[in-house]
């Protein structure tokens, strides 16, 4: 296990966020242009983004690539960074009700 499972999703006050994060429990394919693909820890996810936990460490602004079980790769920016958790944005949301499909069957 790569990061802290006790840091719960919660919404930041006054916004911030497009839509109320899950807590999730899964893994996903990480990857950032030019480099080889790597498995990475999910430990929140809504329709606009996700948290993740790595010892790689992605710069904040960052456009990088993740792949969600049985989606095809999804464009993310990397929001924010505290330790080995990144914050990320989809650059396309998804769907309400696959973002719900998604954290039904991570949980």
């Amino acid at each position: 296990m790569l990061g802290n499972n006790a840091v719960e999703a919660r919404r930041t006050p006054g916004g911030g966020r497009g839509a109320e994060r899950a807590p999730v429990n899964g893994r996903a394919r990480y990857r950032e242009p030019g480099l080889n693909p790597f498995d990475v820890e999910l430990f929140d996810l809504s329709s606009t983004g996700f948290r993740m936990v790595t010892f790689f460490r992605p710069q904040v602004g960052k456009h990088i690539w993740v792949n969600l079980p049985g989606l095809q790769p999804l464009e993310a920016i990397v929001r924010r960074a505290d330790g080995n958790n990144y914050g990320c944005e989809f650059v396309n949301p998804l769907h309400p009700s696959v973002a719900t499909h998604l954290q039904a069957k991570l949980r």
